[in-house]
């Protein structure tokens, strides 16, 4: 329904080829699950996301289930560019933005899974959340940059902060249940 009510309120255009730019990652991500086995047990939409609670499947399942999004996008970006450039350009920039090595994105789920197939849990799950804070103090710092210096608006500094936030909640839930 609020998808609904900002695509009758936008100006620019934006919220439709957004959305479908998001509808078809996330509908890559479920294909890819069934294709492999897994059973998907829940969505739960978010504010900024799709959760997909999934069972049956073994890291390198879900290694190719979380790759499946965000190489659509990137597909989508490419085949679109011509005929459709704003579903092009919010294809490819969800694609690259979901490859990041950041927990719980797709491509913090992909460092993970690849970890979890070649090291024991502890030991994955450790260097993970060690590359998940390095990237977000990294894009932090970009952000600050671009932001501050660089006039671009507060998108890059707050999507920072909001993966790092993201990732603080995630890791204190974490810690909390061990």
């Amino acid at each position: 329904m609020f998808a609904i009510v900002l695509a009758a309120l936008d100006r620019s255009g934006s919220v439709l080829p957004i959305l479908c730019a998001m509808a078809v990652h996330e509908l890559a991500h479920i294909v890819m699950m069934l294709a492999c086995g897994g059973q998907v047990r829940r969505l739960t939409l978010r504010f900024a996301d799709l959760q997909i609670a999934a069972s049956g499947l073994g890291y390198r399942q879900e290694l190719l289930s979380a790759l499946a999004g965000p190489l659509v996008n990137l597909i989508c970006g490419a085949a679109f560019c011509m005929q459709r450039p704003s579903f092009a350009a919010y294809s490819l920039m969800l694609g690259i933005y979901n490859l990041l090595p950041v927990w719980p994105l797709d491509g913090g789920r992909v460092l993970r899974c690849a970890l979890l197939a070649r090291l024991p849990i502890t030991q994955a799950e450790h260097i993970s959340e060690i590359v998940s804070f390095a990237a977000c103090a990294v894009l932090l710092l970009i952000g600050v940059f671009l932001t501050f210096f660089r006039k671009s608006g507060l998108w890059p500094l707050g999507t920072a902060a909001y993966l790092t936030v993201r990732l603080l909640m995630l890791a204190r839930r974490t810690d909390a249940v061990q």
